[in-house]
């Protein structure tokens, strides 16, 4: 049996981000660095309330057909909210953000013997390779592009089980917009924020959490047995309340748990909306559930 896998992505929308002032522009805006968006290579930025807390969740692309614009990869139920926030900041700046998910589709590779789309913009997925890659296809060539892909075609609930599985969440799905602070959602740890790329919306507490070396709620991972639970619910160790559900796909729930909560509990089974959850940290990640806690 095949371990790759090739999904079309039609939860996902383009923008089109151009104009001579565009490059200045989202470099002082966004938590990624331009600087790095090169042909093949893609940055994985966010865009952050002046408050530090998250909005939106992006990939940023080379334009393959106008030199010196950017595609963004996003969410499409948040496409529009994404393309005003970003032209509101612009006031006087000579840039655009135009929607031109009609002319692109966007499409992931995952799976131990996956490989890049041919044919396409593709680029291995910056939040980690373990997420194989992703691709930006002409729409007229979509068909045509995933005829020639190797492994199995997949469909947009199995790659969002994927990266569930793999404690990775969606911005739009398992973030709450002007809610919560990335690096709670271990955006941080998935390349989402460059701390040495100078200012951008927000930096200023996103720094300071960063520094401190240590946030207090951090997502994990959790095995499930039983019903998904809603987002939002309790999730519980005995009595003791640690966190709550963000999302859940196939077999796994993310949840957004205090640290020191599962520690001083000495017990990673929980509870959330009558079923059972075995937490644990994400691949990617290097803090503990385990141990005294501060």
């Amino acid at each position: 049996m095949s371990n790759a896998f090739h999904a079309v992505l039609d939860d996902r929308a383009v923008l089109r981000a151009h104009g001579p002032d565009m490059y200045d522009l989202l470099q002082r805006l966004v938590t990624g660095n331009l600087d790095q968006v090169t042909p093949g290579n893609s940055v994985y930025s966010l865009l952050l309330t002046p408050q530090g807390k998250f909005l939106f969740d992006f990939f940023m692309v080379r334009d393959p057909d106008q030199e010196d614009a950017l595609l963004l990869d996003c969410a499409r139920s948040r496409a529009g909210e994404l393309q005003k926030r970003l032209t509101m900041y612009k006031l006087r700046a000579d840039a655009a953000f135009d929607d031109v998910s009609s002319d692109f589709a966007v499409a992931a590779q995952w799976g131990e013997e996956a490989a890049p789309l041919q044919g396409s913009a593709s680029y291995v997925d910056p939040r980690g390779a373990f997420l194989g890659s992703r691709s930006i296809v002409a729409a007229n060539d979509v068909e045509a592009v995933i005829g020639k892909a190797a492994g199995e075609t997949a469909t947009v609930a199995d790659y969002r089980a994927f990266c569930v599985s793999q404690g990775v969440p969606d911005g739009a799905l398992d973030i709450g917009a002007d809610k919560a602070f990335p690096i709670e959602s271990n955006l941080d740890l998935l390349n989402g924020i460059d701390f040495q790329k100078g200012c951008f919306v927000g930096q200023e507490v996103a720094s300071r959490t960063h520094r401190k070396g240590k946030a207090r709620k951090r997502l994990v991972v959790a095995s499930l047995d039983g019903s998904p639970p809603e987002a939002g619910s309790d999730v519980t160790i005995g009595d003791a309340k640690v966190g709550s559900v963000a999302g859940s796909a196939g077999d796994n729930v993310l949840a957004l748990v205090f640290t020191d909560r599962v520690a001083k509990a000495q017990s990673t089974t929980a509870s959330a909306g009558g079923s059972t959850l075995t937490l644990k940290v994400p691949g990617y990640a290097a803090f503990s559930l385990e141990g005294s806690p501060e």
